[in-house]
């Protein structure tokens, strides 16, 4: 059996905030070494499949850049490998793709030329190991022409995923999509196999979605099987999921040390993380090319990141070559790259509001953010200024009000 994989990789994740004014979501970075598109990936590869294209749209840069032509994955090869393919024009004005359904339909060219007979379709935003193996022979087995992967979820979390229900058989005989309540027990992974030929027949203009023009409409010919999946799966859908999904990392080291299922990414050519005397770092990962010379606690340092004497960092992300000032405290936030924390500073942690609420640049957010700070890109907080919880910094934004 041959199988192309598209990966879907244009969603603006506008969820995520200041952390995605700049990229695109499957690009973020995660787990202190990798982005999130780099577990998609590497599923591909540790299940055989080498024949991928991923399907970029807004703020490619950062994608583009990160997985080059593939070679961490071994995808760099003469037959197969990875591609990035993102909307252009015949002679016509070019348009963006209008939803899952309609980005496939405008590669569909690639979809005719490839000799796999069955379509794999992958959302690139997503934490999980999975072996595609086992779901592919399920839906050769089921013999339906098209099948999702479905996962059992807790009723609290059922508003956030198109919600399924199942026959004994295995067939999906209804779908929800993010009800505000539902009996429901299963959720979509927006994982699906098609067969190559249904899927070309189903493609079409004006079918901008692949649950409402492809999956729903074919639940009345029982044309849909699910396929059950028990591990560990994450969508990033928000700030609140990506926090808790990255310091899960603290508890679950499984998912990204299984030395039988490694995630590859591109590598940093930083030296080893440095820890000064004095420092004390506990239940944390530090990356490379790290410094820490005051205290970290229940957090995620990304490479080339430097803490420097006194400072303290709680239960917090800081991404690449990020610098924490002096006697600075960040508890709770998301530093985004290259953010400057002024010595004495305070970031995070302080209730509700925050001082650099309504300063240039911010803006106050608790319920959206659950409590966390998250600067973007660049930003600088100065000398003694105070950023509280659940306020969001623009990337390149200057906080300087005074406590």
């Amino acid at each position: 059996m041959k199988a192309l994989v598209l990966i879907l990789a244009g969603g603006t994740g506008a969820e995520l905030s200041v952390l995605t004014r700049h990229r695109a979501k499957t690009a973020v970075p995660f787990g202190g070494r990798y982005r999130v598109i780099d577990f998609c990936l590497s599923n591909c590869v540790h299940s055989g499949l080498h024949e991928i294209a991923v399907l970029a749209q807004y703020s490619p840069k950062s994608l583009i850049d990160h997985i080059g032509m593939g070679r961490p994955w071994d995808l760099d090869r003469k037959t197969g490998g990875v591609y990035i393919l993102q909307p252009t024009h015949n002679g016509e004005a070019a348009t963006w793709y209008l939803g899952t359904a309609d980005a496939l339909y405008q590669n569909i060219d690639l979809i005719k030329n490839s000799r796999a007979d069955t379509i794999l379709v992958l959302s690139g935003d997503q934490i999980y190991m999975m072996d595609y193996q086992p779901l592919l022979r399920h839906h050769i087995e089921k013999g339906k022409p098209v099948t999702l992967a479905i996962k059992e979820v807790q009723a609290s979390e059922r508003s956030r995923f198109g919600m399924v229900r199942c026959s004994r058989e295995g067939l999906v005989t209804a779908f929800r999509e993010k009800p505000a309540a539902s009996t429901f027990r299963c959720a979509s992974l927006g994982i699906y196999v098609f067969q190559r030929d249904f899927l070309l027949d189903a493609l079409g203009p004006g079918k901008p979605s692949i649950v409402f023009d492809i999956v729903i409409p074919l639940l009345k010919r029982r044309g849909v099987a699910g396929y059950p999946f028990d591990g560990y799966w994450e969508d990033i859908g928000s700030i609140r999921s990506y926090y808790r999904s990255s310091l899960q990392l603290l508890r679950n080291r499984l998912l990204i040390t299984d030395p039988d299922w490694p995630i590859f990414t591109m590598g940093s050519e930083l030296p080893p993380a440095r820890c000064a005397d004095g420092s004390r770092v506990s239940d944390s990962i530090v990356a490379d090319g790290c410094v820490v010379k005051g205290r970290v606690s229940g957090s995620i340092l990304f490479p080339g990141v430097k803490i420097e004497k006194g400072a303290s960092v709680k239960d917090s992300i800081v991404f690449s070559y990020s610098r924490i000032g002096r006697g600075a405290r960040v508890t709770r936030a998301i530093l985004d790259k290259f953010v400057v924390i002024g010595s004495e500073a305070t970031v995070g942690g302080q209730g509700r509001g925050g001082a650099a609420a309504g300063a240039r640049g911010t803006k106050r957010s608790h319920d959206e953010t659950g409590g966390i700070a998250v600067l973007g890109r660049g930003a600088r907080v100065a000398q003694g200024a105070g950023v509280r919880a659940g306020t969001l910094v623009e990337p390149h934004a200057c906080i300087g009000t005074r406590r």
